[in-house]
């Protein structure tokens, strides 16, 4: 997922009665793990940012939404793949070659470079289905111009990326220099919401940002969550929100925060033992 569905998702739990995130409020902070790819730091190190913060625990409520899209509703670890978007990957993963093809011949990427790998491109592709959907369902113009305008300020000053990267001791897997960069511009670069992910996705896969292009990509993630139906789409978001809602609920191991003793309050259920839940996402 990109913006949207993180945003979104957080907003629908609950969990930041504090934060419009609807609004696009603090936009930029939720997707920090995308601004810095620290993911791998994240699966480890986030759970333990309760209390520090309204910023350092939407970078918590991220992570949480890419465990559960990766990973599977309940955690059990970071090893094992067996989230929605690998579940469902399968509805493009054959296709791979025929994306890159067709964009190197229509001109929008430069033949030779390297390729994101098929299992790398199909997932990616069919998580950002949710924010497509999304997009598609809602008026989100308030959080789009809210957050379009975060990522031009933040573009021209990350000094609170570095902030939070130091007080938090997180580690990037890509350069701080560049890195978040990348992303500012293609969302200060958007002039409607689905462009968020588009342009990502553009960014992500080489490809150039035209309206026909564009328009391309938005093609394939449309098929994908029309494929899947709304119901389904409607049980993923539920999921995404219930997990950041709950998520000792569901296996997250928040205690280990009790080490920092820190108080707070965002998620009460922190600090007792995990419940049996209802079935996990499809």
């Amino acid at each position: 997922m990109f913006v949207v569905g993180h945003l979104v998702s957080a907003h629908e739990s609950g969990a930041f009665p504090d934060v419009a995130l609807d609004e696009g409020e603090l936009g930029m902070a939720a997707i920090l793990p995308d601004l810095l790819s620290c993911h791998d730091w994240g699966y480890t190190h986030a759970w333990s940012l309760v209390g520090a913060g309204t910023q350092a625990e939407l970078v918590l409520a991220h992570m949480l939404g890419d465990a559960v899209v990766h990973y599977g509703l309940h955690w059990q670890g970071h090893e094992r793949k067996r989230g929605w978007a690998y579940l469902r990957m399968g509805l493009v993963t054959r296709r791979c070659d025929e994306f890159y093809e067709q964009a190197e011949q229509s001109g929008w990427r430069e033949p030779g470079l390297l390729r994101d790998s098929r299992r790398g491109w199909a997932h990616t592709l069919t998580e950002y289905a949710i924010d497509q959907w999304l997009c598609d369902r809602r008026d989100l113009t308030t959080l789009f111009e809210r957050v379009r305008a975060a990522a031009l300020d933040t573009a021209a000053d990350l000094s609170w990326v570095h902030d939070l990267v130091t007080e938090h001791v997180i580690t990037p897997s890509k350069p701080i220099e560049t890195q978040p960069y990348r992303y500012c511009g293609a969302l200060s670069r958007s002039t409607r919401p689905d462009e968020f992910h588009l342009r990502g996705l553009a960014v992500k896969f080489h490809l150039a940002e035209t309206p026909e292009s564009l328009d391309w990509i938005r093609g394939w993630l449309r098929d994908i969550w029309r494929a899947v139906g709304e119901d389904e789409m409607s049980d993923v978001l539920r999921g995404l929100s219930d997990a950041t809602a709950d998520p000792v609920r569901f296996g997250y191991p928040l205690e280990i925060a009790h080490f920092a003793d820190r108080p707070h309050d965002r998620w009460p259920r922190m600090g007792r033992s995990a419940v049996t839940a209802p079935g996990a996402a499809r």
